[in-house]
């Protein structure tokens, strides 16, 4: 059961993330897509933040690697937005 959800949830996502990228797609459409992609990696890092500082209170080491993850992830976020949004910009 698990495994078919994660099959489903993993074709919506790349299925979002290929129509936003696609031209032949309404700009509103597309728009709307990135900022849903966009909130939804707000929201599990920012999930991850509350637990990692639920953590923190009882285990300052294992808080602190929770939230050097997160703010590596973090990162990887924002270098893969860019690659895939901003980089199309400057090919043309």
């Amino acid at each position: 059961m698990d495994f078919l959800i994660e099959i489903v949830f993993e074709l919506i996502f790349d299925g979002v993330i290929e129509i936003s990228k696609s031209k032949k797609v309404p700009k509103y459409i597309r728009y709307s897509l990135i900022v849903i992609i966009i909130l939804f990696c707000v929201a599990v890092i920012g999930f991850m933040l509350f637990v990692s500082l639920s953590v923190l209170k009882q285990n300052i080491l294992g808080g602190c690697i929770l939230i050097i993850l997160i703010f590596l992830l973090l990162g990887m976020v924002i270098a893969k937005i860019k690659k895939g949004y901003l980089s199309r910009k400057i090919k043309k």
